[in-house]
């Protein structure tokens, strides 16, 4: 059963301990020195989660599978233009593959038009094939591209879709 959960400041620090569990094993190859801590403690440390939940129009969950919390999931809506962020969607490797994904994309979809959205969006690296299909299954639509200016991701990760799709 998928659940969702509300990231709050006082959950900060289970936040990070899922980052550092879920998100290495899947992005860390993408960092120079397979180091990417410095991301994770830039992203999810307390001054910054507590700015990101201070974002109005913003949702920001804990995904829960039969009570284990495994990822998260963040939408901005952005109310003049009518349009919602898929701004952070990590999923634990150990769930994906279950239809967990199909239902999260439906749900933000679901919580978009419940803000007047008339579209979603998001961003992915140009080299994460298995996510740019599982978007582009799901409708999205690749609008732009360019590059990270993170001076510690490895040159050939650097590349970055925007991807869309209308509701």
């Amino acid at each position: 059963m998928l659940n969702l959960s509300p990231v709050t400041v006082a959950k900060h620090e289970v936040l990070l301990q899922l980052m550092q569990r879920i998100y290495p094993p899947a992005y860390r190859q993408l960092w120079k020195n397979n180091d990417c801590n410095w991301y994770i403690n830039s992203q999810y440390n307390l001054k910054h989660v507590t700015k990101e939940l201070d974002v109005k129009n913003t949702d920001y969950f804990f995904i829960q599978y039969n009570t284990i919390t495994i990822g998260i999931l963040r939408l901005v809506h952005q109310i003049p233009e009518a349009t919602t962020k898929l701004h952070r969607l990590y999923l634990d490797h150990d769930y994906q593959g279950l239809g967990l994904g199909k239902q999260l994309m439906q749900l933000s979809e679901n919580r978009a038009k419940a803000n007047q959205s008339t579209s979603i969006w998001l961003e992915a690296m140009d080299t994460q094939l298995q996510a740019l299909n599982f978007y582009k299954k799901c409708g999205f639509k690749i609008v732009d591209s360019y590059a990270l200016d993170f001076e510690l991701i490895m040159d050939p990760f650097k590349g970055m879709h925007k991807m869309t799709k209308q509701l």
